[in-house]
C-alpha cells in the first residue's frame, strides 16, 4: 500500500485565525513531517476567487514543497486544466519536476464552478475538448523536441518546451473525474484516476467499472492501472475523540463544499440543503475516522474489496490548527502506515 497526504488547499477559516502567509509556512512544515513519517506523496488542490484564499495554482506551492523535501512525491489534485494554457502547464510542471529531481505528479481535473470559468473567461461547454487537447499538448511538450498541434481549441506551431521533465518518458498524469463521461474519458486516455473522497464503497466500484468500460471501448487494457483513492481521514488514539474530530472537521468541510455546488448523495438520495437530516449519515462507507487500529481495519476493506493499493489521506482541514493537523499526520504515519509496509 502507498499513502499520500493532502489535500493541501491553503484556506483560511474563522475557526483557525491565521493569515494565508502563516498557512503557507505551516503547510511546508506539515509536508516535511509527512515525509519523515512514511507518507509517499503530498497532493495540492486548486480553486479560484474564493474569499478564504484557496490555492489558485498547485505548481507554485509544489515548487516550495520540493525545495524543503527530498523524497516525498508531490502532486496536483488537481490543476483545473481547461482554465489554463496547456503549454504553460507543461512548462511549470517540468520546472517543478526539475526542482524536485523527478518527484512531481500532474493531476488534472475538468472543473465545475461556473464562477471560475466566467472569471477567467473560458466557456464551460468547452471543458471536455480543452481537457483532451490539453493533455495531448502537455505530453507532446514533454516528450518532443519540436512539435506542432492544431485542434479545436489550441494551435501551436513548431515549439520546443524546455526544460524537459526529469522523469521519463514523462511526468505521471492522473485524472480527477466525478461523472460517468469524465471517468470513461480517463479510461479512454489510459491515465489513472484520482478518485474523489466523497464516494461510498459502491460508488468507488461504479467508478472503477466506468473507467474499465472506457478503457476497453478504446482498445486499452485497464489491468495494472494504479488509481489513487482520496479519503477523508481523521485519527486519534481515543475512539470517541476521533469521532468528535471527524464530525467537526470532515462533516463541516463537506457542508462547505456543498455550498460550492458539489452534488452529494447519502443512502441513494441527493442532499437538498445544509439542513438535510441525511447529513448525519454522510460518513457511512466514506471516511477513515477512528483509532489507528480502526483505521487499519477500514483501509483493509479498500484493499480487499476494491483492489485499491494507493490512498491519499485528506487530513489537512481548514478549520483545524497546525498542531491538530500535525498530530493527525504523525499518528497515522507512525501507527497506521507501518501496518501495510
Amino acid at each position: 500500500m502507498k499513502f499520500g497526504i493532502g489535500l493541501f488547499t491553503m484556506q483560511t477559516h474563522q475557526d483557525n485565525p491565521v493569515t494565508n502567509a502563516e498557512i503557507y509556512k505551516q503547510t511546508l512544515e506539515q509536508v516535511k513531517l509527512a515525509e519523515d513519517v512514511n507518507f509517499d506523496s503530498a497532493w495540492i488542490s486548486e480553486h479560484h476567487f474564493l474569499p478564504d484564499g484557496y490555492c489558485p495554482y498547485p505548481p507554485v506551492i509544489a515548487s516550495a514543497m520540493a525545495a524543503v523535501t527530498s523524497s516525498i512525491q508531490i502532486g496536483s489534485a488537481g490543476v483545473i486544466l481547461p482554465l489554463h494554457n496547456p503549454v504553460r502547464v507543461a512548462e511549470d510542471a517540468a520546472m517543478v519536476d526539475n526542482i524536485s529531481n523527478g518527484r512531481f505528479n500532474l493531476g488534472v481535473v475538468l472543473g465545475y464552478r461556473k464562477e471560475e470559468f466566467d472569471g477567467i473567461g473560458v466557456p464551460m461547454n468547452q471543458r471536455p475538448s480543452r481537457m483532451e487537447e490539453g493533455i495531448d499538448v502537455i505530453v507532446k511538450a514533454w516528450t518532443e523536441e519540436n512539435f506542432s498541434f492544431e485542434g479545436k481549441r489550441y494551435k501551436f506551431d513548431n515549439i520546443n518546451v524546455t526544460p524537459k521533465p526529469v522523469q521519463k518518458p514523462h511526468i505521471p498524469i492522473y485524472i480527477g473525474a466525478f461523472e460517468e463521461p469524465g471517468i470513461k474519458r480517463a479510461g479512454k486516455l489510459g491515465y489513472p484516476l484520482l478518485i474523489g473522497p466523497g464516494r461510498t464503497m459502491q460508488m468507488v466500484r461504479d467508478t472503477l467499472n466506468f473507467y474499465n468500460e472506457g478503457a476497453k471501448e478504446a482498445g486499452r487494457s485497464p489491468d495494472g492501472i494504479e488509481h489513487i483513492l482520496i479519503r477523508e481521514t481523521y485519527v486519534h488514539s481515543n475512539s470517541e475523540k476521533a469521532k468528535q474530530g471527524g464530525n467537526k472537521y470532515i462533516i463541516d468541510l463537506y457542508k462547505y463544499y456543498f455550498t460550492l455546488g458539489v452534488k452529494m448523495y447519502v443512502r441513494g438520495t441527493q442532499l437538498t440543503g445544509l439542513d438535510d437530516p441525511l447529513f448525519e449519515h454522510l460518513a457511512e462507507e466514506r471516511f477513515i475516522i477512528g483509532t489507528p487500529e480502526e483505521s487499519i481495519k477500514e483501509i483493509n476493506r479498500y484493499k480487499d474489496e476494491l483492489g485499491i493499493n494507493y490512498i491519499a489521506c485528506r487530513m489537512v482541514f481548514p478549520q483545524a490548527n497546525h498542531k491538530i493537523i500535525s498530530d493527525c499526520i504523525e499518528l497515522f504515519g507512525k501507527e497506521v502506515i507501518p501496518a501495510f509496509s
